[in-house]
């Protein structure tokens, strides 16, 4: 309920949450200061690149697809990639943690899991993403990847790029709590890219593509053009913007009821319990699901389709890293 009360202020219209101007004040002196103070002081580089993918609102953003997309490019240009996060939501109490194929979401975090499942390559958690990093490095990495961390100063990063979605842009405008910003809108400035949806235009314009329907529970992959909708299938999500999901949805004609849970929603199986046969999710839903999936329970994966002209500049940035960096 609060979650959806902040959402109608930040991006609706019932403006209530200016109430909260002094706490705004209070977040742009703070987040200044600690952006000044690493420019001052920039923390000590790294043995191998690092790549820090954020944003500067709350709430979803599209950024793990674009993640796996970055990632899947630098395997094919020969990279070995690692990737470091938060582990945001999960039960970790000892780190830096590196994902094994015995852990699952609710230890890890869903998003950390679901790109090591997708992915394969080392994924480490740490909420102090610089003890992150040498844990990565031990696995033999030679690029790291943050997932998440752009106001996490104390990580030296190489290059930093922002996701926007477009569907949202910055709401507001406003600093939390007043709107959905953890930084001033002028920081879109000082960031090597920023990259949006297609609902919105800039420099460098991505989009989310469905691939196929894919059964939690036997992995079974259906193509989005065969894939038979119940008529009384349920949709569910626990994202930080679920009407996103049904956009998707309404794209591939798939017109059902939906129920929304809070971002990071915990599932347990009661939560499905005496909902319809058929339940369709998103792919960070299902890592959470998974364990008491039925089945007809169906995710929707996705990719991030990122423009040649950002691989083809980031290829080129690499490659200056590399000579400087002998």
């Amino acid at each position: 309920m609060l979650e959806r009360l902040f959402n109608l202020a930040w991006y609706g219209r019932v403006p209530w949450t200016w109430l909260l101007w002094p706490l705004a004040v209070l977040v742009r002196v703070v987040t200044t200061r600690k952006r000044q103070a690493y420019l001052s002081a920039p923390s000590a580089s790294y043995d191998v690149p690092v790549i820090v993918v954020g944003n500067i609102t709350i709430g979803g953003t599209g950024k793990t697809p674009v993640v796996q997309s970055i990632v899947q490019y630098l395997q094919g240009l020969g990279f070995r990639p690692g990737i470091i996060s938060r582990g945001y939501g999960g039960t970790l109490d000892q780190f830096p943690h590196i994902i094994r194929a015995q852990d699952d979401s609710v230890r890890v975090g869903d998003e950390p899991f679901m790109l090591f499942q997708s992915l394969g390559v080392p994924v480490v958690v740490d909420p102090i993403r610089t003890r992150a990093v040498s844990c990565t490095l031990e696995a033999g990495v030679d690029i790291i990847i943050s997932d998440d961390g752009l106001q996490h100063y104390q990580l030296h990063r190489d290059y930093e790029v922002c996701v926007i979605d477009g569907s949202r842009n910055l709401g507001n405008g406003q600093l939390m709590p007043v709107g959905p910003l953890r930084e001033h809108k002028s920081r879109l400035v000082t960031v090597d890219y920023v990259l949006t949806n297609a609902l919105m235009e800039s420099d460098f314009t991505f989009q989310i593509e469905p691939v196929a329907w894919v059964n939690v529970l036997t992995e079974e992959h259906v193509s989005v053009q065969n894939f038979k909708v119940a008529s009384d299938a349920l949709a569910i999500a626990g994202i930080g913007n679920p009407d996103k999901f049904k956009h998707t949805l309404a794209q591939l004609d798939v017109h059902c009821a939906h129920k929304w849970f809070a971002d990071h929603h915990s599932y347990t199986a009661d939560d499905l319990d005496g909902l319809a046969n058929q339940i369709l999710m998103t792919q960070k839903d299902a890592v959470k699901i998974k364990p008491f999936a039925r089945d007809d329970m169906w995710y929707l994966k996705i990719s991030a389709h990122l423009p040649d002209a950002f691989f083809q500049n980031l290829k080129l940035k690499l490659e200056q890293w590399k000579q400087n960096h002998g």
